[in-house]
């Protein structure tokens, strides 16, 4: 019994030795984009990793209704932000459904002390944004390859003969990433710096209402499109591996079911923390810190998956017969 224990320890360890697939590899850039945090301290890093990958919703809101050269607008805090109008405080961050336009001197020439503000502001948050470099535009690229070839290979699986290998999932769950990739790619626009250090506390930002509704619903419809394509564009690789033959990949397709589970609830958490729930710190910190829980926890299930596509017998070990590849 100890002999058989020790044995199937050894081979653990040597399947974890052993080199990842190359589409797990290629695919990591894409988790490491959709991430990406102008904080300076790791760990607020690694956090800001975790919550995007435990929520869509929020790297996908961040890269698809940011504008590139505004990215700084979604990392300030709400008190940074006052009205033109009546110089108070805004209850939320300018941006999607409360999306707000800065003051500029080429339109708004009448407010000048906002002007001199925003100005002085603007002036410092430059400093923050830096072009991608071309080892980061390419390491995206090789990401969106991966992914892309993963969504053929999938599909080309549903509808060809009956193979008994597993196929990359990995890059098929994470096609939810593609537009976090294509703007890294087409725009190249990092914040390198945290703009609440560059402003420090005395600095302020004047925004001012739309000119035009038709401006501001654009905005509110592309914040909808996002909402329900983080909650049901992952569901995808679960279609794929329920109608991927043999029957005992159906077992794949309840792993990922999990996984897409928890991205669809806290994706639809994240729209409903937008709307209502932005100018609460408590809640904003009770949901920062669940998302979190949420991507380390997401973060192991897709290793564990990699180990399973790696070792497909261990399906049928942990699972039951019903779960072999074959």
């Amino acid at each position: 019994m100890v002999l058989l224990v020790n044995q199937e320890l050894l081979d653990l360890v040597q399947n974890l030795l052993s080199p990842m697939p190359p589409y797990v590899l290629g695919s990591l850039p894409a988790i490491a984009t959709i991430g990406a945090a102008p904080m300076e301290d790791f760990f607020q890093k690694l956090m800001w990793l975790s919550r995007c990958l435990g929520s869509p919703f929020i790297g996908l809101f961040y890269t698809c209704n940011i504008p590139s050269d505004s990215t700084f607008i979604f990392w300030l805090p709400k008190h940074y932000f006052r009205r033109v109008e009546t110089d108070n405080e805004i209850p939320y961050k300018p941006v999607g459904h409360h999306a707000m336009l800065l003051v500029m001197p080429e339109f708004e020439r009448r407010f000048e002390q906002a002007l001199q503000a925003n100005k002085e502001a603007l002036k410092a948050l430059d400093e923050c944004v830096a072009n991608a470099s071309v080892l980061e535009r390419f390491s995206s690229l090789v990401a969106a390859y991966y992914i892309s070839v993963g969504v053929i290979a999938a599909i080309a699986r549903v509808f060809g003969p009956v193979v008994c290998e597993d196929w990359p999932y990995i890059p098929l769950l994470l096609a939810w990433t593609l537009p976090a990739i294509y703007r890294r790619i087409a725009h190249g626009r990092l914040l390198v710096r945290d703009p609440k250090k560059r402003l420090g506390n005395d600095k302020k930002l004047y925004v001012r209402k739309f000119d035009h509704f038709q401006d501001k619903e654009s905005i509110h419809i592309r914040v909808v499109i996002t909402a329900i394509a983080s909650i049901t564009v992952p569901w995808l690789a679960v279609v794929m591996a329920y109608n991927t033959p043999p029957v005992g990949f159906f077992c794949r397709s309840k792993y990922a079911s999990v996984i897409c589970s928890i991205w669809s609830f806290n994706s639809f958490l994240g729209y409903i923390h937008h709307l209502f729930d932005e100018k609460s710190k408590v809640a904003d910190h009770i949901f920062g810190v669940w998302c979190s829980l949420c991507g380390l926890f997401v973060g192991f299930l897709l290793f564990v998956f990699t180990l399973l596509a790696k070792q497909p017998t261990w399906w049928a070990d942990l699972f039951g017969s019903a779960c072999a590849s074959c």
